[in-house]
């Protein structure tokens, strides 16, 4: 029995250790908001609402406008592309029909009765 009870603490043990790191963590990550609050709340009795909404509205338009301006880059980057594959496209097309024209005309041509020879000329 002595093995068994020594796993089981190693195990309490070891969950006792995981759930205070998880709180640690916790604790640590749950604090930033209070932190930035009370910052805020200190640089906000300057501030009127207006003034505070105003900025917020600057900042959003900012970064939406960045946002549009980078979609447009990657739309451009991307329409480019389609069309050198297309471009290419195209031209791997046109060799196709230039090529099977050729092969039209050479058919045609052996299709054609072959001419009299000499031999058969003087023979006729």
């Amino acid at each position: 029995m002595g093995k068994l009870k020594s796993y089981q603490e190693q195990i309490q043990d070891a969950v006792e250790k995981g759930i205070k790191t998880v709180e640690e963590q916790h604790r640590t990550l749950a604090a930033k908001p209070f932190e930035y609050a009370e910052k805020i709340e200190q640089e906000a009795k300057n501030l009127s609402v207006k003034s505070v909404r105003e900025m917020h509205d600057q900042m959003l338009d900012n970064i939406y406008s960045s946002f549009l301006a980078w979609n447009k880059r990657v739309n451009d980057f991307a329409a480019d592309l389609v069309a050198k594959i297309e471009g290419a496209e195209k031209d791997s097309d046109d060799e196709a029909n230039k090529s099977k024209a050729t092969a039209k005309k050479t058919t045609k041509t052996a299709e054609k009765p072959a001419s009299k020879t000499t031999e058969e000329e003087a023979a006729a």
